[in-house]
């Protein structure tokens, strides 16, 4: 039986009892059914109306490594795919309306990868060089996704200070590539400078509020684990707050970087509260049922299947 300081990290006098829901769930594997209509109802309901399906499957992806970048963090898939609905609600609107779906995507990726280096996955920056060069081709705001990832050099690897070297070198090897490439791809070694993303996406004052729904406690966390933050989780958070408020794609890509945060602070293992993991450990299992509901009904919505149960 899993004790209370398994789940919650201290060493409580209680036991963990799994309910029935849990235990009936654990047998079914529920929690891939969950997990798979959590991006089911991103798909259908937050990128459902882009004007091209791929667009939508792009779109999903970035959010799904979004996820897999949370994953370790937080180690609870209530807490990790609801700050990913928050994330993806930003991005709804700017990446709709600009199209943006390939840089959202690989931005994502970038999460997935990045953190995977400080979680000491380090193989994953051989991704980088290619993830670099192909954006680059896309679009001009690759820069925003190299100076994301360089700014995990700040993260000491004294134990091992290959990892950082070798980040340096991929880094630098992505720099080159993506450089030429827009370069010839513009036919101008002055374009191919460009920092920032052509046109302006406006945010209307919905999306102001969404914004600032998590953009504030994601401030408030950074300020209040200030010292237990790593460097590059403290400095991503901050330049990507200054880009957020001028155009809606940055807003997009901040939202991600602040769910980064919020699940290495306030929800870090769950909830950073050992006597409130167990009650979200219990009500994770009810969830996955509920977010198959939505998920079925975001797809009878969706295509109509019966006509008469749609909503």
């Amino acid at each position: 039986m899993k004790t209370l300081s398994s789940i919650a990290g201290s060493q409580p006098s209680l036991a963990y009892v799994p309910g029935p829901v849990e235990r009936f769930g654990r047998k079914l594997k529920v929690e891939y059914l969950g997990m798979a209509s959590v991006y089911s109802i991103i798909a259908l309901l937050f990128f459902g109306d882009f004007p091209s399906w791929y667009k939508t499957i792009l779109a999903t992806l970035g959010a799904f490594f979004l996820f897999l970048g949370l994953k370790k963090k937080t180690e609870d898939h209530l807490v990790g795919s609801l700050v990913l609905f928050a994330a993806v609600s930003v991005a709804l609107g700017p990446i709709g309306l600009s199209e943006w779906v390939i840089p959202y995507l690989l931005f994502g990726l970038t999460v997935f990868i990045m953190e995977g280096y400080r979680e000491r996955r380090p193989t994953r920056i051989y991704a980088l060089p290619p993830l670099f060069l192909g954006w680059s081709l896309a679009d001009s705001s690759w820069w925003l996704g190299l100076v994301f990832a360089a700014l995990y050099l700040t993260f000491p690897r004294a134990e091992k200070p290959q990892f950082r070297r070798l980040l340096s070198y991929t880094l630098i090897a992505g720099l080159l590539l993506a450089f030429s490439a827009r370069a010839i791809v513009d036919r101008s070694i002055l374009s191919a400078l460009q920092f920032y993303p052509e046109g302006h996406v406006s945010l209307d004052r919905t999306e102001l509020e969404v914004l600032a729904a998590i953009g504030i406690p994601t401030l408030l966390c950074l300020a209040l684990y200030w010292r237990k933050l790593v460097a590059p989780h403290r400095w991503n958070t901050i330049l990507f707050a200054l880009l957020a408020v001028q155009d809606g794609r940055m807003a997009a890509l901040f939202a991600m970087v602040a769910a980064v945060l919020l699940c290495a602070t306030a929800f870090r293992d769950s909830v950073d509260s050992p006597a409130m993991r167990p009650f979200f450990k219990h009500a994770e299992w009810h969830y996955f049922w509920y977010v198959f509901a939505i998920a079925v009904w975001a797809f009878l919505r969706r295509w109509g299947i019966p006509a008469g149960l749609s909503m």
